[in-house]
């Protein structure tokens, strides 16, 4: 009996390990497709090496800024939480009175679609702000081509500099 349980539960981990791995790999390639298609849309080839690695750095930097805002981080933290365990103790914190009417076998059938549902939304969200960092990026790319990187540089740092605030 013991050693049944054990192997149930080693199934479970090795299980819910595969399944994060195997999504953790199609997220990313969800993600580096739809930089890439920026780039393409761009008018940049893909198969270029230095496009590739742009993909990448846009990948890896979460920003078209300098500094890394910690986008990418957040993003595979978010995604990697979101389990049943975490599902779970949002349900019964932040709905402690929908745990209680829907009961503990239907909020367990639950975890599995909330996770689903919120790991879509992630994704979908995600997706959303690396297709807008890519097309900043690669239309950056483009101007420097054009006008050079200095003038198009400069122009980018004043249109993020913060306005300055004076007094009247």
């Amino acid at each position: 009996m013991i050693g049944s349980l054990m192997i149930g539960a080693m199934d479970g981990v090795v299980r819910d390990r595969i399944r994060m791995a195997l999504n953790g790999v199609v997220t990313v390639t969800l993600i580096l497709n739809t930089i890439r298609a920026a780039a393409v849309e761009a008018g940049l080839d893909p198969a270029e090496p230095w496009v590739q690695a742009e993909c990448l750095r846009v990948f890896g930097a979460g920003s078209p800024l300098a500094a890394d805002d910690g986008v990418n981080t957040s993003f595979l933290t978010a995604r990697l939480t979101i389990t049943g365990a975490a599902v779970q103790n949002l349900i019964t914190t932040v709905a402690p009175k929908l745990a209680v009417v829907l009961g503990q076998k239907l909020a367990a059938q639950a975890v599995p679609v909330l996770g689903a549902v919120t790991g879509a939304a992630l994704n979908a969200a995600f997706l959303s702000y690396y297709r807008e960092v890519a097309r900043i990026r690669f239309a950056l790319l483009r101007l420097a081509e054009v006008h050079g990187a200095d003038p198009v540089l400069e122009a980018f740092a004043r249109a993020v500099e913060p306005p300055r605030i004076t007094r009247a």
